[in-house]
Formats: C-alpha cells, sequence, structure tokens
C-alpha cells in the first residue's frame, strides 16, 4: 500500500486538526469528507481535496478506501461506526466512542469479531512523560492520587447533558482513560456535583463535581471537574501520591517526581497527537495494530466509566462496573 486512502465522517474542530496532522505526517491522500451540513464537507474539500458527501453510507457505497476517521458530537456515535464495521474497514474515533454502555460494548464486540483495526483520540497515552510515569511507578506503591480537569465552559451541544454527557464525559474522560492507563480498571464509582454556579446562562449540564473511583488494584482516587471558572487556579491532571514521594502530572505540560532527596521536573519532547495519528496511518498500511495504545474496544471502558459517573450523580449512589 502506497498513499493510505482515507474518508472523513465530521468536519468540525477537532477533525481539522486531524487534518492539519495528517498533512503533516504525510503518507495518505484524503478521498471523501462526509458533514451532515454539506457545506462543511464541501469546505474541507476546498482546501485538501477529494469529494463531499452528506451522507456517510453513500461515501462508504461509492468511494474506495483504506481506513475511516470519525469525530462527531458524543450523541451522534453509533450509527457511524456500525457503518465502517459492516463496510470492513478500519477507522479511528474521537473520543468520546458512545454514551451508550451496551451499545458501545456491542461494537467492541463486533470489531474484535471482524479483526478490524481501531484507534481512538486518547492522545495523552502517546506522550513520553507518560511513558516515564509508567516507569517511576513501576518500583513505587502507590496509596491514591487526585485528578483535575478544570476550567470554563464552552459552547453549543456541549451545555446540553443529552448531546454532550456534561463534562465528565466529554473531557474529563482524558483524565479517567489516564488513570486507567496508569493503575488498571476501576470496581466503584461514586459521583456528586454541583449546579447552577454561573447565573443568566442556558445549559443542564453540571458546573463542578468530583467523582470517587475505586480500583481493582486497590488504588483509589478523586476526580475533580469544572466548568464554572473564569480567574484563578485551573488545574488539569493528577496528582500522584506514592510510599516515598509523589508524582505530579500537569495536563501534557510536565511531569514532575518529588522526594526527600530531590524534584525532577520532565517536559515532553514529542507531539503526542502527531504520534497518535501516524501510528494508526502506519498499522493500516502494515496490517499490524499492535502499536496503537488506544483501540476502541479499551476506548469504550474509558466511556463506560463516564456513564457510570453520571449514573451516580443521577441516583446518588455508587455504581458497581462489571
Amino acid at each position: 500500500m502506497s498513499n493510505v486512502r482515507l474518508g472523513f465522517i465530521g468536519t468540525g474542530g477537532n477533525m481539522n486538526r486531524h487534518l492539519r496532522e495528517l498533512t503533516e505526517i504525510g503518507g495518505s491522500q484524503f478521498v471523501a469528507f462526509c458533514d451532515i451540513v454539506l457545506e462543511k464537507a464541501e469546505q474541507a474539500v476546498a482546501q485538501y481535496g477529494g469529494k463531499a458527501y452528506a451522507d456517510y453510507n453513500q461515501m462508504l457505497a461509492s468511494e474506495e478506501l483504506d481506513a475511516v476517521y470519525i469525530s462527531i458530537p458524543p450523541f451522534a456515535h453509533g450509527a457511524p461506526e456500525r457503518a465502517v464495521i459492516n463496510a470492513g474497514l478500519p477507522m479511528f474515533v474521537e473520543k468520546p466512542v458512545h454514551m451508550n454502555a451496551e451499545e458501545a460494548k456491542e461494537l467492541a464486540a463486533e470489531i474484535e469479531e471482524k479483526g478490524i483495526i481501531t484507534a481512538t483520540g486518547y492522545q495523552e497515552r502517546y506522550l513520553d512523560i507518560i511513558d516515564k510515569a509508567q516507569e517511576l511507578l513501576a518500583s513505587r506503591r502507590v496509596g491514591f492520587f487526585m485528578g483535575y480537569w478544570m476550567g470554563g465552559m464552552p459552547g453549543g451541544w456541549w451545555r446540553e447533558k443529552a448531546k454532550s454527557g456534561g463534562q465528565l464525559m466529554e473531557q474529563t474522560t482524558h483524565e479517567f482513560d489516564m488513570a486507567r492507563y496508569l493503575f488498571g480498571e476501576v470496581k466503584t464509582v461514586y459521583a456528586v456535583a454541583r449546579y447552577d454556579l454561573i447565573p443568566n446562562t442556558d445549559y443542564d449540564i453540571e458546573e463542578a463535581s468530583a467523582v470517587s473511583l475505586q480500583f481493582e488494584s486497590g488504588v483509589f482516587g478523586i476526580m475533580f471537574s469544572a466548568c464554572f471558572t473564569t480567574n484563578g487556579m485551573r488545574r488539569s491532571g493528577l496528582d500522584i501520591f506514592c510510599e516515598d514521594g509523589s508524582l505530579e502530572y500537569h495536563l501534557r505540560r510536565a511531569l514532575v517526581l518529588s522526594t526527600a532527596d530531590e524534584k525532577t521536573t520532565w517536559n515532553p519532547e514529542n507531539n503526542c497527537t502527531i504520534d497518535m495519528d501516524s501510528t494508526f496511518i502506519e498499522a493500516v498500511r502494515t496490517g499490524d495494530g499492535s502499536a496503537i495504545r488506544s483501540p476502541y474496544a479499551d476506548a469504550a471502558k474509558t466511556a463506560i466509566l463516564s456513564i457510570a459517573a453520571n449514573e451516580s450523580l443521577e441516583t446518588g449512589l455508587p455504581v458497581h462496573l462489571d
């Protein structure tokens, strides 16, 4: 295979980032773009070439593709992925991969049954400082951690719980995923939240939450989220407390190890999103997906964790995961 022939479902902000990076990486051909707003697909075609579609089923039936990128709002996941699976094509799916736990499991099972190569948009797994974090944690006993995703409130569908799943599904999913990557699977989730902190604003999501996570390994943590802050401290990442010191992961910016003897900082030396995209393209080219760090089945578990946290918010009860 020379150039990997790509189709794209969704042409919003996240997809535009992938398009820029895929252009920089090289080795792929942009064959077709699909968006429910045809004008957006046509704008992508004007910039990158290819053909515009408003119907992904028509695109999949009409074009000769090697793989498909899917970058759509959380509520729209499900049918596009199933169509790509039925076409037998590798796919890259932006997070969160689904808002329905059972459907996510079904899609993961179909992908496994058909042996389809998949990747998802949890780019932090590709950071060199996360490799370092795994190395440092391998020889340490972890007691607990605190995680964070704090900032302001985006607009549009993000403010509608039924469409975005709220901050726990749409943003904090990155840190849920990183916690799973470092500490393994979660067995129990319990969440609390605050509402109505922003006056004169139209939304129905929680503005602040805290999610308690109990892992099968014995590690526990609390994940804090906030989308009401406009000034003051904003924090995103993980603070990990070990027997002989602490490890601070500052979201995509730095890793800091503090012990009795010294404080050491590592900064990223790689572009994790380019590494993520290039890993997927190479997997499609070679037919070997073993280097992909977040395939669909794994990302589905992260989505299910966010879904469980939202369920706990609704019921006021802990949720026990299988």
